[in-house]
């Protein structure tokens, strides 16, 4: 009489299910189960970082609209009442007395109550070389 021994398998990471025949190191039951897994447990960073460069470019928009307008100079909630959101910018520079941002290629100084000398940033081109 033959006896079988039954190996005590574990159990998978996602639903708890536990694991079908197969290799030892297995985590997962299936390949549905390590996908969500994989997803939510990596899917926060991923997240943040799509929000943050959404946000970025909700602002950049939102700035390009208001230079093509004409607008050079506009109050801190007019703007916020637009949906931009301040703590999302590309750099921030002291210069002299003021406070310098830039969202991308855009760049304005801020005060207390106002956004002014709204501007597009001039993209220097390299000069052609003389090397053939």
């Amino acid at each position: 009489m033959a006896y079988r021994i039954e190996e005590k398998r574990g159990r998978c990471l996602e639903c708890g299910n536990e694991l079908p025949y197969g290799r030892s190191d297995m985590k997962f039951c299936s390949t549905s189960c390590k996908s969500r897994w994989h997803y939510e447990h990596d899917g926060d960073l991923k997240g943040m970082r799509r929000r943050i460069i959404g946000a970025l470019d909700r602002n950049h928009g939102i700035l390009a609209l208001l230079i093509a307008k004409g607008v050079t100079r506009i109050d801190i909630p007019d703007l916020a009442q637009l949906g931009y959101n301040f703590d999302c910018i590309t750099s921030y520079h002291k210069v002299r007395n003021h406070n310098e941002y830039r969202c991308y290629d855009i760049k304005y100084y801020m005060s207390e109550s106002s956004v002014f000398r709204l501007e597009q940033c001039r993209r220097e081109r390299p000069s052609p070389s003389s090397d053939p």
